[in-house]
C-alpha cells in the first residue's frame, strides 16, 4: 500500500492524514525511499493533516478574487482567540457572574459549537431548547456567531463549510488528486467537502494501510506498571531482534507518563540516571509531550513574572533563586540557596521588595552576607523599575513586550549554551508571546495580573514536545496508532472499564439529537461500535500483535475487555518493575565488604555550640540526627505555613508571659493588684508581644487577626494567673547576662523560660508549654526532652522543676519538687513512679546530671550511629531521613530499640 501511496506523491497528488504522527511517520517513510533510490535531493511531498490543509486552503482564499471577494475580508481566528472570545461571550452573558469556572465552560461550549457544525446537527433555538444547559449554549452560540459576522472573523469549525461555498463559486484552487490516509470515519462536514471536491473534477481517493491477518495474543499482569514493564522488555527483545518499527501503545498515556518514562529509561537506557546524560538519545520516542508551564525553563519564566504580581509562595520562591535559567546562577548558586533558606524564616508569601532586602543584606561592616546575591539584586531593581513604568492596563500585545523586556532584564534564560530541547522550548514560549499577542482582537485591554493568568493558563494547555531524532520504538495513545504500520505492536491497557470507553456525551447538545446523529460519545453503542472497528485495525497493523491488561487497578479487580476476550491467552514474561540497571548492579556484584562507619572526630573538651538543649534531645533520640543537626548543620528547609503554627503561637505566649512578670516582678504583687489593674496590666504585656511579632509577620498580623490573638492571649493570661496565685509566695528571677552549661565537656546557650526564687532561697525551674507535655518525658538514659533537667542542674539549690501547661481548658502545673505545696499539681518526690525509685531529691538530680553528662561525651567523642531510640516512631518526622538513608537498609521494616540497631 505505501509503494501507491508514495508514487502518487511522487506524481504530485495530495495527501491528507488524520493524525500528526501519522503525516510525520510517512513523512520519514518516503524520505528513506528516495534515499534507498539513491536520491540525494527530491520535492518534498504533499503531506498534511486534515486540518493543515483546510488552513493552507483558506491562506489561498486570502488572494484578492472577485468571486470571493465575501470570503476575502474574514480573518481566521487561531484557536487561543478563539476560546478567549467564547470566554468573553459566557463572561458577558447573563450567566457569567455565577459560573465559577468560566475558562473550563468556554473549552466544553467550544467543543460543542464544533461538534454540531462538524455533524451537521441544526441549533435549537433558545425558545425550544429542552433544559437549561441547551438553552444557554444556544444563546452563546447566537452572540458568538454574531460577533464573528460583526468583526469578519471566521471560525475554524466552520472552516469547511467556508470552503465548501468557495468550490461552488469557483474561487478554490483544488488539487487534481486527493489521496485520504489513516481516517477511521468521516464526519458529516468532511463528507460535504469531499462531495464537492469530486463534484468539481478531483479525485478523491480514500486509501488505508495494509492489511495483515487480524490476530494476536493476549497477557494478563497484576498492575498497570508490570503491565508497562513486561512491554517495555519485549519491545528491547525485538529490537535487539532487528525489528526497526515496534508500536506500544498505552491508553491512558497521559495519566501514566512519568511512570513509562522511568521503566523505558530503565530498559532501554539505564546510564541516564548519570549526570550530564538526561539529554542523551534515546531508542524509544513518547508521542505525548507535556504543558509548556511545566518544563523547568518555561516554569522559571511564569515564575518571574508571578513574583511580579506582588507576592508568590515562599515554596516557589525557593525553587526560582535555585533555577539555572536566571542571570548569574553559575556564580551566586550557593548565595542564591542560602537566600532561599533566609526567605523562609518568615511569612510564607515573599514579596519582591523583601526578596531584593535580603538579596542586598550587609552586616555592620558593610560586607555582604552569606545570603546575600549582588547579582541578583542589580537584576531585581532592574525588574522592580519596569513593574513601576507599566501602566495599569494596556493590550495584550503590549504585555507581551513588558513580559519580554522583563525576563532579558533578568537574565533569562540563563548564561549558560542552552541544549537542543531548552532552545525549543524558548522558542516555543516566543511563540506563546506571540499568541499572547493576537489577542488584541479579541479581547479588551488587562491588568498585569489579567495579562498574566492568561499567559500562564495559555502555557498550561499548550501540549509541547520538542523534536528528537527518529526512533524504532514508539509509545503512543490510542488513536494515534491507527493507521501505522509495525513490526511489532504491543496493546497495553484495554481491561473491561476501559475498552470500550464510556460515554460521555456533551452538556450542551440535546442528548436526543447527540444520539440521532450518533454523535461521538453520545452512547454506549456509538462507543462499543468505535472501539470495535479501531481494535479491528489495530489488530490487523502487525505482523505480531500483543494485547494486555492488568488484573487489579487500584482496589478494583479487572477483567480483559470484551473486545479482546477471544484472543489466546499466554503466560508472559514478568521482569518485574525493577529495572535493567538495578539488576546489573545487584546480580553482577561481587561480594561487598560493610565497613561500619559510626563515629565522627572528636571534639575537645569545652567545645561551645549555640544549638542549646537541643543538641542533648537529638543525642537522646538518634545520635546521628545530633551530628546531622549540630556538627554538619544540616537542617530541612522550613515552610512557612499561613497564619500562626503552634510555634508561634508559643512564641507569642512565651513573650507575652516574660512582659507580665517582668511588670509584675513576684507572687506578692500579682496578689495585690485589683482586678482591673491586672487586666490593664496583662492587656499591655500581650499588646506588646503581639506588636513585636507583627512588626516581622505583616502579612499573618492584619488588624482583624490582630484583634483575636489579643483577645485570645488575654483570656489565656489571665486564667493562668488566678493557678499562679495558689502558689506559695515567689519572686519572679531575671539574669543579667546570657547562661551558659557545661555537660559532657560541651557548653551550651541555655535560656529557661522561668526561674522563681521561693521564701527559703531555693528555686523553681519553671517550662511554659502549649501542648501536652509529660513529667516521664525527663526519665531514661535517653529522655525525650531533656531540656528542664539540664535548666535544673544549672541552678543552684533547685526545689521543684515543673511544665506550665497553657491550654484553654487544661491550665496546669506538671512537675515534681522535693516537697509538697510549693504550686499546685507539682507533686512530691514520692508521687512520681520515676522519681521515687531514685529515693531522694539529690539522687534525682545525680541521675539527671549522670544522663546528661552521657549524652554531651557521646556527642563530644563522636558518636554518629544510626540508632533511633523507638525505631521507626523515632524516624516518622526526622528531617535528616534521607542523609542517613535508614530507609535503605535491609532491616527498615523492622528498626528495633537503639541497643538493638
Amino acid at each position: 500500500m505505501r509503494d501507491s501511496i508514495f508514487e502518487a506523491l511522487r506524481s504530485g497528488a495530495t495527501l491528507l492524514v488524520a493524525s500528526q504522527r501519522q503525516a510525520r511517520t510517512l513523512q520519514i517513510a518516503y524520505g528513506r525511499r528516495m534515499q534507498q533510490e539513491g536520491k540525494l535531493a527530491w520535492p518534498s511531498p504533499d503531506l498534511l493533516t486534515w486540518n493543515a490543509w483546510l488552513e493552507r486552503c483558506w491562506d489561498e482564499l486570502s488572494a484578492p478574487l472577485s468571486v470571493n471577494e465575501k470570503l476575502v475580508s474574514r480573518a481566521l481566528l487561531s484557536p487561543v482567540q478563539e476560546t478567549m472570545l467564547w470566554e468573553a461571550v459566557i463572561r458577558r452573558s447573563a450567566f457569567g457572574n455565577e459560573l465559577l469556572q468560566s475558562r473550563a465552560t468556554a473549552r466544553v461550549v467550544q467543543e460543542a459549537w464544533r461538534i454540531s457544525r462538524e455533524w451537521a446537527v441544526p441549533f435549537t433555538s433558545p425558545d425550544a431548547a429542552p433544559n437549561e444547559d441547551t438553552r444557554t449554549f444556544a444563546i452563546w452560540s447566537r452572540d458568538f456567531d454574531e460577533r464573528c459576522r460583526a468583526r469578519g472573523w471566521q471560525d475554524r469549525a466552520r472552516l469547511a463549510d467556508m470552503l465548501v461555498e468557495a468550490l461552488a463559486g469557483g474561487g478554490l484552487n483544488a488539487p487534481k488528486r486527493l489521496l485520504l490516509f489513516g481516517f477511521e470515519e468521516y464526519t458529516s462536514q468532511q463528507a460535504r467537502l469531499i462531495e464537492g471536491l469530486r463534484r468539481v473534477g478531483v479525485a478523491v481517493e480514500p486509501v488505508g494501510p495494509s492489511s495483515l491477518p487480524n490476530t494476536g495474543v493476549r497477557h494478563e499482569f497484576a498492575g498497570p506498571l508490570e503491565e508497562i514493564a513486561a512491554a517495555a522488555q519485549w519491545a528491547r527483545r525485538r529490537l535487539e531482534a532487528g525489528a526497526s518499527r515496534i508500536g506500544i501503545i498505552v491508553p491512558d498515556l497521559g495519566a501514566m507518563r512519568p511512570q513509562a518514562v522511568r521503566i523505558f529509561d530503565d530498559t532501554f537506557a539505564p546510564g541516564a540516571v548519570l549526570p550530564g546524560s538526561a539529554n542523551a538519545a534515546r531508542p524509544y520516542n513518547l508521542s505525548l509531550g507535556r504543558a509548556l508551564s511545566q518544563y523547568p525553563i518555561v516554569h522559571t519564566a511564569l515564575q518571574f513574572l508571578e513574583l511580579g504580581k506582588g507576592e508568590m509562595a515562599c515554596e516557589e520562591t525557593g525553587s526560582l533563586l535555585r533555577s539555572p535559567f536566571l542571570g548569574g546562577a553559575s556564580v551566586e548558586w550557593s548565595r542564591r540557596a542560602l537566600l532561599d533558606v533566609a526567605c523562609r524564616q518568615g511569612e510564607p508569601l515573599v514579596r519582591i521588595n523583601n526578596l531584593l532586602r535580603l538579596a542586598q543584606d550587609r552586616d555592620r561592616e558593610g560586607s555582604w552576607r552569606a545570603h546575600s546575591a549582588p547579582l541578583l539584586a542589580a537584576r531585581l531593581k532592574n525588574w522592580r523599575a519596569l513593574l513601576d513604568s507599566f501602566p495599569k492596563k494596556q493590550l495584550p500585545s503590549a504585555w507581551a513586550e513588558d513580559f519580554a523586556r522583563g525576563l532579558l532584564a533578568l537574565g533569562w534564560p540563563g548564561d549558560r549554551p542552552l541544549d537542543s530541547e531548552e532552545y525549543q522550548t524558548v522558542e516555543a514560549w516566543r511563540e506563546l508571546l506571540s499568541a499572547l499577542s493576537s489577542l488584541d482582537e479579541v479581547a479588551d485591554r488587562m491588568s498585569y495580573t489579567e495579562a498574566f493568568s492568561t499567559l500562564k493558563r495559555m502555557a498550561g494547555e499548550r501540549i509541547f514536545q520538542p523534536k528528537t531524532p527518529e526512533a524504532p520504538v514508539q509509545v503512543m495513545g490510542l488513536l494515534e496508532a491507527a493507521g501505522l504500520e509495525f513490526d511489532g505492536l504491543w496493546i497495553t491497557g484495554l481491561h473491561d472499564a476501559a475498552w470500550p470507553d464510556h460515554p460521555r456525551p456533551n452538556p450542551f447538545i440535546p442528548i436526543d439529537l447527540q444520539r440521532r446523529y450518533n454523535l461521538p460519545h453520545a452512547s454506549a453503542a456509538r462507543e462499543l461500535e468505535f472501539a470495535r472497528r479501531l481494535t479491528g485495525w489495530l489488530l490487523a497493523s502487525a505482523p505480531e500483535v500483543v494485547v494486555s491488561h492488568a488484573r487489579r487497578s487500584g482496589d478494583e479487580n479487572r477483567r480483559p475487555s470484551p473486545l479482546i476476550a477471544h484472543l489466546s491467552v499466554e503466560e508472559p514474561e514478568t521482569p518485574g518493575v525493577i529495572g535493567a540497571l538495578h539488576r546489573l548492579v545487584h546480580e553482577s556484584r561481587p561480594p561487598l565488604e560493610q565497613i561500619p562507619d559510626e563515629r565522627a572526630a572528636p571534639l575537645a573538651a569545652g567545645t561551645a555550640t549555640r544549638l542549646g538543649t537541643g543538641v542533648f534531645k537529638d543525642q537522646a533520640a538518634c545520635p546521628f540526627r545530633a551530628f546531622a543537626h549540630a556538627r554538619l548543620g544540616a537542617r530541612a528547609l522550613d515552610k512557612p505555613e499561613p497564619g500562626l503554627d503552634a510555634l508561634g503561637r508559643g512564641i507569642l505566649l512565651h513573650s507575652a508571659m516574660e512582659r507580665i512578670w517582668r511588670n509584675l516582678k513576684s507572687h506578692s504583687q500579682l496578689c495585690a493588684l485589683t482586678e482591673d489593674a491586672l487586666r490593664l496590666a496583662v492587656r499591655e504585656a500581650v499588646a506588646g508581644a503581639v506588636v513585636e511579632m507583627a512588626r516581622e509577620r505583616p502579612q499573618t498580623f492584619t488588624a482583624r487577626f490582630i484583634a483575636l490573638e489579643q483577645a485570645r492571649l488575654e483570656r489565656l493570661v489571665l486564667g493562668w494567673l488566678e493557678i499562679e496565685k495558689q502558689r506559695a509566695p515567689f519572686t519572679v528571677v531575671f539574669p543579667e547576662k546570657e547562661q551558659t552549661a557545661s555537660h559532657g565537656g560541651l557548653t551550651i546557650r541555655i535560656v529557661p523560660d522561668r526561674v522563681d526564687e521561693i521564701e527559703d532561697g531555693a528555686c523553681v525551674v519553671i517550662d511554659y508549654k502549649t501542648g501536652t507535655p509529660k513529667i516521664n518525658q525527663w526519665f531514661g538514659d535517653r529522655p525525650d526532652e531533656p531540656q528542664l533537667p539540664i535548666y535544673a542542674l544549672s541552678q543552684n539549690n533547685v526545689a521543684a522543676v515543673a511544665f506550665a501547661q497553657l491550654r484553654k481548658d487544661d491550665a496546669r502545673f506538671l512537675g515534681i519538687a522535693a516537697e509538697a505545696g510549693l504550686a499546685p499539681g507539682v507533686e512530691p518526690l514520692t508521687g512520681t513512679k520515676e522519681a521515687a525509685a531514685l529515693g531522694s531529691w539529690n539522687g534525682l538530680l545525680a541521675e539527671w546530671r549522670r544522663v546528661i553528662e552521657a549524652l554531651g561525651e557521646a556527642f563530644r567523642a563522636g558518636d554518629a550511629r544510626v540508632a533511633p531510640k523507638e525505631g521507626a516512631r523515632t524516624c516518622e518526622h526526622c528531617d535528616v531521613g534521607p542523609l542517613c538513608r535508614i530507609r535503605e537498609q535491609e532491616e527498615t521494616l523492622q528498626i528495633g530499640p537503639a541497643d538493638e540497631t
